[in-house]
C-alpha cells in the first residue's frame, strides 16, 4: 500500500516514521493544499493527515473529497470533540483517528480503511494456491512462503489487489518507486521476471500476463476469493 500524508506536525511526522517502520510505502508532504498534485502523480491507496489541516491550509474537506475520489480520507485528531468528529465524517472523511491511539493501531486502521475501499473486506487475499497477507506484507504459495523482496512484492500486491485489470509501467513504477529515483528499466524487468519465477509452481492457476505495448495484466483462475 501507499499513503500519501501530510506532516504538518511532529504527530503527523512521528506517525509517518511508524508507518515507514511497518513496510507502508509513504508520499509525503508539508503543504496540504498540493495533495491534489500528487494523487495526478501515481496511484496512492489512502490520504492521511490531521483534522484541522485542510482548514487551516485554504482547502476545505469537501474540496478533498471531491479530489480523492474514491480514495479513502483518514483523519487524525488531537482531542476532537465528537460534534466535530460527526462533522468531518458527514463532509467526506472515512474514519477519525485518535493522535493518542497506539501506533500500531493507527497502522491497522489506515489499511483496513485502504483495502476495504479495494473491496477487500478481509486483510487475506486468495487466488487459488495464491495468499497474500496484506497486514504481515507476504504471500504464501501451495502452503510455502514465498521469499520476496519489498519491492517484488509491492509490484504483486499492487497487481493483485487489481485482479484483471490492466495496468502499466509508469503505474507500478509510480507506486514502488513514489517521488525517487525510478530504476533503469532492465532492473524493472529483473523484479519482473524474479516475480513470475515465484509464481511458476502456480501454473495456468496464477498468471501475470504481459500485454505487449500496453502493461500487465494479474489474472488467476476463478478471480479472487478472500479468505474467512
Amino acid at each position: 500500500m501507499r499513503y500519501l500524508i501530510a506532516e504538518t506536525s511532529w504527530t503527523m511526522m512521528n506517525i509517518a516514521r511508524r508507518l515507514v517502520e511497518d513496510g507502508s510505502l509513504l508520499t509525503r508532504t508539508d503543504r496540504p493544499e498540493d495533495i491534489a498534485h500528487y494523487l495526478r502523480l501515481g496511484e496512492i491507496d489512502a490520504v492521511v493527515l490531521e483534522g484541522g489541516a485542510t482548514v487551516s491550509n485554504g482547502l476545505s474537506l469537501a474540496a478533498l473529497r471531491a479530489i480523492c475520489g474514491s480514495v479513502p480520507v483518514v483523519l487524525i485528531a488531537d482531542r476532537a470533540q465528537r460534534s466535530q468528529i460527526a462533522e468531518w465524517l458527514a463532509a467526506g472523511a472515512d474514519t477519525v483517528i485518535s493522535a493518542s491511539t497506539d501506533p500500531t493501531e493507527i497502522s491497522a486502521r489506515i489499511l483496513a480503511v485502504a483495502r476495504r475501499a479495494h473491496g477487500c473486506s478481509s486483510p487475506t487475499l486468495t487466488f487459488g494456491p495464491l495468499h497474500l497477507d496484506l497486514a504481515r506484507r507476504r504471500a504464501q504459495l501451495d502452503g510455502a512462503w514465498l521469499h520476496l523482496t519489498p519491492k517484488v512484492y509491492e509490484i504483486l500486491e499492487f497487481m493483485a489487489l487489481r485482479a484483471g485489470t490492466l495496468v502499466t509501467r509508469d503505474a507500478l513504477l509510480s507506486h514502488v518507486y513514489g517521488l525517487e529515483g525510478e530504476p533503469d528499466a532492465r532492473v524493472f524487468d529483473v523484479y519482473m521476471c524474479t516475480l513470475r519465477g515465484h509464481l511458476k509452481a502456480a501454473g495456468e492457476a496464477v498468471q501475470i500476463q504481459t500485454m505487449r505495448g500496453e502493461g500487465f495484466r494479474f489474472v488467476a483462475e476463478g478471480g479472487a476469493a478472500e479468505a474467512a
